[in-house]
């Protein structure tokens, strides 16, 4: 009898996750010029909850981790990966200064360091993504190609047991000419 309940309960909590609004990539836009491609986009709904913001606001370091990847589509076969880039935005706080400090990595490598004390300000930076010439793609001709990209959030625990990643759905464009 225990173990029907407990089977019923870990379903219910389950079905519970999956049916929460997930946070999605919007604006996708991908762009080249002169043999570069330039990635732009937001993350809309990661601040939905009061978990992440109240992640933030008691120290602890939250980070957003975003795979950008560009490819050749080639239909009815495998797709010929291109370039692959991992952009990293961390934010901790500060609470003597009551500042927030944003480090923004793109390949493991630090990028630049901000400070801000508003709020709303730090949400804007930590989901609102442009990476000018991000991927060389030397000679392809760029209508043949597509830029995905993908957030991962944080990873939780489902009934402090099973390991939970809160992440979005690939998203995938076109790239066009300038």
């Amino acid at each position: 009898m225990r173990l029907r309940v407990l089977t019923i309960s870990l379903f219910a909590a389950v079905a519970a996750a999956a049916a929460a609004p997930r946070p999605t990539i919007e604006k996708l836009s991908a762009t080249a010029a002169q043999n570069k491609v330039s990635v732009r986009f937001t993350l809309d709904g990661a601040f939905r909850d009061g978990e992440m913001v109240e992640a933030l606001q008691s120290g602890l370091p939250t980070s957003f981790r975003y795979e950008i990847e560009i490819y050749r589509d080639r239909p009815h076969w495998f797709n010929e990966d291109v370039g692959r880039s991992h952009v990293e935005v961390i934010c901790t706080f500060n609470s003597v200064t009551r500042e927030y400090l944003l480090n923004y990595r793109r390949d493991r490598r630090l990028v630049r360091s901000d400070t801000f004390t508003d709020l709303a300000a730090l949400m804007r930076a930590m989901t609102n993504v442009e990476e000018p010439s991000l991927f060389d793609i030397g000679g392809r001709k760029p209508y043949k190609l597509k830029v995905r990209v993908k957030a991962d959030l944080s990873r939780g625990w489902l009934m402090y047991v099973i390991p939970w990643e809160i992440s979005t759905r690939w998203r995938d464009v076109r790239v066009k000419s300038e």
